[in-house]
């Protein structure tokens, strides 16, 4: 059997909880990374079981080799609800009032442009689910034995779609630190800064993962493979780096989850 998946189903299970805890901690202001880590345990919950179930299951192996997604996306929601102004609902809602919607929750750049955040979220959201798309689609013929004219290409451009969507995050995550994008008067600063320092090293980490996906695709080195790899190439190269970026993140999570109600 493949260690990994026992592993996986271990550890998943432990975070899931903590994980749906901050995620009504945060609530609407952070939805975005809480629920896309949310799925991301779960996906690596149905993996693991159906891993001990068949190690050697196409179904496993390729929910490991894609998990990646949203994680990386959890990432992007964690910037997003660092940097960027979110509606703020006082209750009872007086739908008659003038400045009912105008109401704003914000952490650490009042100024920042909504605009701008949810474009990056949106335009990051759809490279990766084309991403995702084309690394099944293509991987899925080739561990199936029928690889098609076209298989590796869609995986390896699906692989760097994913790789060029972490880089680009890389340097989101920084562009959000720099001090010009943020007011050290508002409120919720400290926070939110913490929210993106968090993103980042989180995503640092995601690196040694995401590298090693160009490498083994770009390579076919069956010992390098994440279906037929070694189980120290799984547990060091897969395994460990998106356990770590998910501690991050949750270790963040806990440490902002009364955020909210400082601004």
């Amino acid at each position: 059997m493949n260690g990994v998946f026992p592993a996986d189903l271990a550890v998943y299970l432990l975070f899931t909880p903590i994980v749906v805890y901050i995620f009504f901690a945060h609530r609407w202001t952070g939805f975005l990374p809480w629920y896309y880590l949310s799925v991301f345990c779960l996906a690596r919950i149905i993996g693991g079981i159906l891993g001990i179930h068949d190690s050697n299951g196409l179904p496993a192996n390729i929910i490991q080799s894609v998990g990646l997604t949203p994680l990386i996306l959890a990432v992007d929601g964690l910037v997003h609800e660092g940097c960027v102004v979110q509606p703020r609902f006082i209750y009872p809602i007086d739908l008659q009032a003038d400045n009912w919607w105008s109401h704003r929750r914000v952490y650490r750049n009042p100024s920042s442009s909504r605009f701008l955040g949810w474009s990056v979220v949106i335009a990051t959201s759809t490279v990766m689910i084309a991403a995702v798309a084309l690394v099944i689609t293509g991987s899925l013929h080739i561990f199936q034995g029928h690889p098609q004219s076209g298989s590796y290409t869609q995986w390896k451009v699906g692989t760097v779609l994913i790789a060029v969507t972490w880089g680009f995050q890389m340097l989101w995550s920084l562009l959000s630190l720099l001090p010009s994008r943020g007011s050290k008067g508002a409120a919720g600063y400290h926070g939110g800064t913490a929210l993106i320092q968090g993103a980042f090293v989180a995503l640092v980490f995601l690196g040694v993962r995401v590298i090693y996906g160009i490498v083994s695709v770009f390579t076919q080195r069956r010992d390098l493979s994440p279906i037929y790899g070694s189980l120290a190439v799984r547990v060091v190269l897969m395994f460990l780096p998106e356990v770590f970026a998910a501690l991050t993140m949750i270790v963040v999570g806990i440490r902002t989850r009364h955020l909210r109600q400082t601004t």
